[in-house]
């Protein structure tokens, strides 16, 4: 059956007149004006806060560096986790986790490390401890950018996810990302994850499950890199 055919029985069975002419899109993309929607940084934060939560995350917010430090200890000892997997490089020069987690084996992946020796140390990680290169204030996503130091696993393999994410990272819409992307394609990462919540899957049925193809859950906490984020009487705003 040719696909005029087809669409003409659709529109037929269901009682609509067939379009005698497609339509044209003369800009393609977004229209205009959602190129250049942006929410003060406030409204970003709490956007994005909401947004995490519908999903069935957490976000948590701190006040700075330090508080932070004292938030990841508190979560970690309330998830009662006992091995901690973190990125390397940059990251544990920015997040020092080993002085804010004192007592707990802590897992750093290591691009020098064969894969058998990789499997076996992150096999029994419970929780997978990264840093983004985005957040999505209107969807709630976490971008993350692979790197010989930021391996994929450490946020798909553990069943708990935590990311510390800084205020300036926040953005406003998926496409200031994608353009950004856009902009650097001799730099393209080998991988770009897109993690909106946790992972969710479902069978024909439609029965849904957490946590088959990635962690059943997933925290966000914020900090203000930026001295613009009110925080009065606490470190933390939940």
């Amino acid at each position: 059956m040719r696909e005029a055919e087809f669409f003409a029985r659709l529109a037929q069975r269901l009682g609509n007149r067939l379009p005698q002419a497609e339509p044209s899109l003369h800009v393609p993309g977004p229209p205009p004006f959602w190129r250049h929607h942006q929410l003060p940084l406030a409204e970003r934060v709490r956007k994005f806060q909401h947004e995490l939560q519908q999903l069935g995350g957490d976000c948590r917010i701190y006040a700075s560096h330090a508080a932070l430090g004292r938030g990841l200890a508190a979560l970690i000892a309330e998830l009662a986790s006992s091995r901690i997997g973190v990125w390397g490089g940059e990251f544990t020069r920015l997040y020092p986790v080993a002085e804010w987690l004192p007592g707990y084996p802590i897992v750093t992946w290591d691009p020098q490390e064969g894969n058998s020796d990789r499997r076996a140390q992150w096999a029994c990680v419970e929780v997978g401890l990264t840093g983004c290169d985005w957040a999505v204030a209107d969807t709630g996503t976490l971008v993350l950018c692979s790197s010989p130091e930021q391996g994929r696993v450490t946020s798909l393999l553990p069943p708990v996810h935590v990311a510390l994410v800084r205020i300036s990272q926040l953005v406003t819409r998926l496409g200031e990302v994608l353009a950004a992307l856009a902009d650097r394609p001799q730099d393209m990462p080998a991988a770009v994850q897109f993690i909106t919540g946790p992972s969710r899957s479902s069978d024909i049925e439609g029965d849904g499950t957490v946590g088959i193809h990635g962690p059943a859950a997933v925290y966000a906490l914020l900090w203000d890199d930026t001295g613009e984020w009110p925080t009065p009487g606490g470190e933390e705003q939940a």
